[in-house]
């Protein structure tokens, strides 16, 4: 019969794993509440009102669409205080009889050369999108829809939106205006 080694291979073969095993099984359970306790949700004490949306699915009378971020400037542009910033130069909900209507901006000088346009109606079936170049200095700008685009429908509400491309493509951050068109028949347009 051999004398029995502490250190044989056969032994340290199958019970390795185990050793392992009881080593790293405490380093887990020590670094992973840890790690659970960084991930736990934040909350505001200071914010315990729930939000409730208007009843009609519409925005308060007092709110305007059109808005941007950034007061309507590209992070790089340099900015004189109190300059108008991009912005649209025709009420955000608009009438219209043109089965290609104008789409009227006011573009401050900026980095920006291009804009990106978007136009869809409520179910989405109509979706129409549009890189435009812009010209060289701040100015008002209009374009029509361009002639690739599908003619409006009448009776049909399309929701417009207009965004400067700051950098070599569009960021969720650059400036946007946004508003609705709907083309109607000539004797249904209304003052808004």
């Amino acid at each position: 019969m051999k004398p029995f080694h502490f250190f044989s291979v056969k032994w340290l073969s199958w019970r390795f794993p185990l050793i392992l095993l009881s080593i790293t099984l405490p380093l887990e359970l020590a670094i992973v509440p840890s790690l659970v306790a960084q991930t736990q949700a934040v909350t505001d004490p200071n914010n315990n009102e729930p939000f409730t949306p208007p009843g009609d699915d519409s925005p308060d009378d007092d709110t305007k669409g059109a808005g941007t971020r950034d007061g309507g400037y590209c992070t790089q542009d340099e900015v004189a205080e109190g300059t108008p910033g991009f912005s649209v130069l025709m009420p955000v909900e608009s009438e219209t009889i043109a089965q290609r209507p104008t789409f009227s901006l006011y573009i401050p000088e900026t980095v920006a050369r291009k804009v990106f346009f978007s136009l869809k109606d409520a179910e989405e079936e109509y979706d129409y999108q549009t890189i435009i170049t812009l010209p060289k200095t701040g100015s008002e700008f209009s374009f029509l829809l361009p002639e690739d685009a599908p003619d409006l429908k009448t009776n049909t509400p399309y929701q417009w939106s207009i965004s400067l491309i700051c950098q070599q493509s569009l960021d969720p951050n650059d400036p946007t205006v946004t508003g609705v068109i709907e083309r109607v028949e000539s004797q249904e347009i209304t003052d808004n």
